[in-house]
């Protein structure tokens, strides 16, 4: 008698997962932040691991705070952003002159 493969998941066989809509998380991290309950209780309300919670509150709270920065913070970013840009270019250079002393390099072969 061999063992049953019927109650077994093949391993080309995907998972589902489910998903949620912006107002759904927001509507469960709200009443898990609102108190009243523990994160577990709200957690088995809305069908969510606490760690998925936690995830949400985290995203949640960080939009929020870049959407209250004050004109400091957001000089800051710009600052950076240019930073970034800046250094992609000087890199795309650096890759390009690279790429012309390889060519030259073979020419003298």
């Amino acid at each position: 008698m061999g063992r049953s493969t019927e109650g077994r998941r093949r391993l080309s066989e995907q998972r589902k997962y489910r998903s949620w809509t912006a107002e759904q998380k927001i509507a469960s991290v709200l009443a898990g932040v609102r108190g009243g309950r523990s994160v577990k209780e709200g957690g088995r309300e809305h069908q969510i691991s606490d760690t998925l919670f936690y995830s949400w509150r985290d995203k949640l709270l960080e939009g929020g705070r870049a959407a209250l920065a004050g004109k400091e913070d957001r000089d800051g970013e710009r600052e950076l952003r240019r930073k970034i840009r800046e250094l992609e270019r000087a890199l795309g250079r650096k890759t390009y002159e690279l790429e012309i002393a390889g060519e030259a390099l073979r020419g003298w072969e």
